[in-house]
């Protein structure tokens, strides 16, 4: 299944980049959100190539009408059409399209992919990750001061790494390559499975773990489908400390 996944999340890719270069329109959903008309058409494409394939999984998209019955499926697909509209909207490159497919709740096999970046992250949790087909692992560092970058304005004073990331899903990417010891997200009321399913994947797949801030394992394909206001991201061997000083603020 990994060339096939890898290959309709590129397919995917190239919808946006006709969209880029031939124009889309912009609205606003009724959380305040922005959604393109690439996001949709994305949307509707990976949902057919999914259900073509695998017509008795259950999907949730960020852009689709929930089902709730979802929930009593054991493998369920989980889309972000288009992860970080916002600079797609603005043709920034900092946008990607993540695919994973969940069983039980639990984040198995990932595709994040970046098109503007070059850039394809696959993840299975029992054979690895690899970026543009190259294995990737997570850093082995256990210093006192590792390279942790903090997305949550709350946190910013445990922000080590000498640059930052521009959105979350590019600060997960630099933990899966070993760019980056750790991460700090904070999440909003917005942010949903759709937006860390994938990571799951991948940072296991790459050797780290991917928590809420108490060091739970996240779950996937809940009733409510939304995060933990806050994730902590690693390479595993600085983690608690991590959570250790969340925890002393």
């Amino acid at each position: 299944m990994k060339d096939w996944l890898i290959e309709i999340v590129k397919e995917a890719g190239l919808i946006a980049d006709e969209y880029l270069a031939h124009g889309f329109s912009v609205k606003y959903k009724e959380n305040g959100t922005i959604v393109t008309s690439a996001d949709l058409h994305i949307d509707r494409f990976l949902r057919g190539r999914i259900h073509g394939r695998f017509p008795d999984d259950g999907i949730l998209s960020e852009e689709s009408v929930d089902n709730p019955s979802r929930t009593t499926w054991r493998r369920v697909w989980i889309v972000d059409p288009i992860d970080g509209t916002v600079a797609f909207s603005e043709k920034q490159p900092e946008f990607g399209i993540l695919v994973a497919m969940c069983v039980d709740g639990r984040a198995v096999e990932s595709v994040a992919h970046f098109p503007r970046m070059g850039l394809t992250l696959y993840g299975n949790v029992d054979q690895g990750a690899e970026v543009n087909g190259r294995p990737v692992s997570v850093s082995r560092s256990e210093v006192p001061q590792p390279k942790v970058a903090a997305l949550s304005r709350a946190h910013g004073h445990l922000h080590t790494a000498s640059g930052m990331p521009k959105n979350p899903a590019l600060a997960l990417f630099q933990v899966t390559t070993g760019e980056l010891d750790a991460c700090i997200l904070g999440c909003g009321p917005n942010t949903g499975e759709h937006d860390y399913a994938w990571a799951s994947c991948a940072v296991a797949a790459a050797g780290g773990r991917l928590t809420d801030a108490t060091g739970k394992d996240l779950r996937y394909n809940k009733v409510v489908r939304t995060m933990p206001s806050l994730i902590v991201g690693s390479n595993g061997l600085v983690h608690d400390q991590v959570l250790q000083r969340l925890g002393g603020t």
